[in-house]
């Protein structure tokens, strides 16, 4: 608990840092376009279209409302991808600032998983609105979304810390997370329902991708938003254990590392 206290109190303290990072970053990101903010929203519904053409026109993927049951994957894994991807070069983009003001470290990170949730949250409006056109309107179990971005916002936060710092010390990690969300992103139930795992003919291959920490997560959002169930103790624990796991191996990482960061810029 101590670990973790720590640098939950410092973060606290710098909060307002924190925020006042996420407003840069999302000023500078949509500076001198012409749909600004209105990208947020019109980018995963692109890729919706995409991704229906291709598995569901193409491949024939049997799954009803394909487009609603893409998107309550797919924004979920957006933001555990982005956040990877964004904050492995954040330490080294803030050297600058490192250098010269006495901040917890870990604002960085946080700060581009906290910009990405914002995506996530205004993406969500088109997500409802696609979802009531196709006789899949929000209810009750919209209500389970509110465990499952807790899950995946700590989840994200925990690789955020993870690799910000190990790209530090070893500069070949930003080519190698492109790889790994790319294999990461097919392996996980996201244009294909998760009974198709179920179904591999080799038992080891099942198992290795049982293990898979992003599944449970992923599968979250699917039964709130697509299926209109509850996630229930037999998804969420899974899910929850993830968690745990990732962020207390991300904190545990970076914070033991962190005063030596400023060594390897």
């Amino acid at each position: 608990m101590t670990t973790l206290a720590r640098p939950l109190g410092e973060l606290w303290k710098f909060r307002e840092l924190i925020a006042l990072l996420v407003s840069r970053d999302l000023k500078v990101r949509y500076k001198r376009s012409v749909l600004g903010m209105g990208w947020t929203l019109l980018s995963p519904l692109l890729q919706m279209l995409v991704y229906t053409l291709v598995f569901k026109t193409i491949m024939r993927v049997d799954v009803p409302q394909f487009p609603v049951f893409l998107l309550a994957g797919f924004l979920p894994w957006t933001l555990i991808s982005v956040s990877l991807t964004g904050a492995a070069h954040c330490l080294l983009n803030n050297q600058g600032l490192i250098r010269k003001v006495a901040v917890p470290q870990m604002v960085y990170p946080l700060a581009v998983v906290a910009s990405k949730l914002v995506d996530l949250l205004l993406s969500l409006v088109p997500l409802a609105i696609i979802a009531a056109a196709l006789g899949r309107p929000p209810g009750l179990s919209w209500l389970g979304l509110f465990p499952s971005l807790v899950l995946v916002t700590l989840f994200s936060s925990g690789l955020a810390l993870l690799f910000s710092s190990l790209t530090v010390f070893y500069r070949d990690m930003r080519h190698l997370i492109d790889i790994l969300i790319q294999v990461w992103f097919y392996v996980t139930p996201v244009i294909y329902p998760v009974s198709y795992l179920e179904k591999l003919p080799y038992r080891s291959l099942r198992w290795i991708l049982a293990a898979n920490p992003a599944t449970p997560i992923v599968r979250c959002f699917q039964l709130s938003l697509y299926e209109g169930r509850l996630p229930g103790a037999s998804v969420l624990g899974p899910a929850a254990l993830a968690t745990a796991l990732v962020l207390g191996l991300g904190v545990l990482v970076f914070t033991s590392r962190e005063a030596e960061h400023i060594h390897h810029f």
